[in-house]
């Protein structure tokens, strides 16, 4: 996504939607920003050594959150499919931090629980984000602001996706980069994957 540079035109109040101009230069993409900074949020957590990585620690968080969650409830509050999740949830399993077990409303899905063994992970995590939130040096209204502005960006850039294409960005079958072979991952993603290992 392009960033939008202010022209030097000077114009009313009523035509300053318009007085912005696309730029094509890097460094004023909003996108590469978002990105990088997603990068560096698991950069800046990986020296707490949870002994889980950025991923399957998102997946811990829904699960500490909603005990009992099915995998398409998991997908859905992580907005990631099902080929992107499964591996992530494989492995907390077989590392004994998530019990996987039959019986949910819908016989042919598991209920996913957090298990006892990941307390241990969880009571480090309070510690972990203050101190990033501490040394990155912005207020707590500020970092709410900002995630509620990036959280709005996100449900608009998903409702331009549905209207353009007819599929909801990150539903069981999606594929929003088919160029990669990674399924709904896309590079931000893809990116903690290759840093830390799913």
């Amino acid at each position: 996504m392009g960033a939008m540079n202010r022209s030097t035109t000077h114009t009313s109040a009523a035509d300053q939607e318009s007085a912005f101009e696309t730029s094509l230069v890097l460094a004023d993409q909003l996108c590469l920003a978002l990105c990088a900074s997603s990068r560096l949020v698991a950069a800046a957590y990986r020296p707490f050594r949870m002994g889980v990585t950025y991923p399957r620690y998102l997946v811990l968080l829904a699960l500490w959150e909603q005990r009992g969650s099915s995998m398409s409830q998991l997908c859905a509050r992580l907005s990631l499919n099902y080929g992107t999740v499964s591996p992530l949830v494989k492995r907390l399993v077989a590392a004994g931090l998530v019990d996987s077990d039959p019986g949910g409303a819908d016989k042919r899905e598991v209920v996913l629980r957090s298990a006892a063994a990941s307390r241990a992970v969880e009571g480090q995590v309070g510690c972990m984000i203050e101190t990033v939130v501490v040394d990155v040096g912005l207020s707590p209204q500020d970092l709410t602001r900002l995630r509620d502005q990036v959280n709005d960006l996100a449900r608009r850039l998903a409702e331009t996706t549905r209207l353009r294409t007819g599929r909801i960005p990150g539903s069981t079958h999606e594929n929003l980069w088919p160029q990669d072979g990674i399924g709904v991952r896309g590079p931000v993603l893809e990116e903690f994957v290759n840093v830390t290992e799913l």
